[in-house]
């Protein structure tokens, strides 16, 4: 298993566990931090924070997630991520009440 990809299964963990402690928004809707996902994940400094991007991308890529930066280009920390309705309906089935 690639590096990409195995950050991409960590990544998608993590979001899953954000989406169900904000709870449980109907559209799948998480805030996602870079820094403090990379941290979270011991992805450390400036390739730390590469390694989430492509983990973010192949996630994307791979329609588990669309990712979208509210903040000014090129100048944002925090990503919208939402989750595919197939996660949610997933991670609400075996988590939510």
């Amino acid at each position: 298993m690639s590096a990409d990809r195995s950050n991409a299964q960590r990544l998608e963990m993590l979001l899953v566990l954000q989406w169900l402690d904000e709870g449980m928004a109907v559209d799948g809707d998480v805030m996602l931090s870079v820094p403090t996902a990379a941290a979270e994940l011991g992805l450390e400094g400036d390739d730390g924070l590469l390694a989430l991007m492509a983990a973010l991308g192949v996630l994307e890529d791979e329609g588990r997630v669309t990712v979208t930066w509210p903040g000014r280009p090129f100048d944002s920390a925090e990503a919208r991520v939402l989750l595919s309705p197939e996660i949610a309906r997933d991670a609400a089935t075996l988590f939510g009440s």
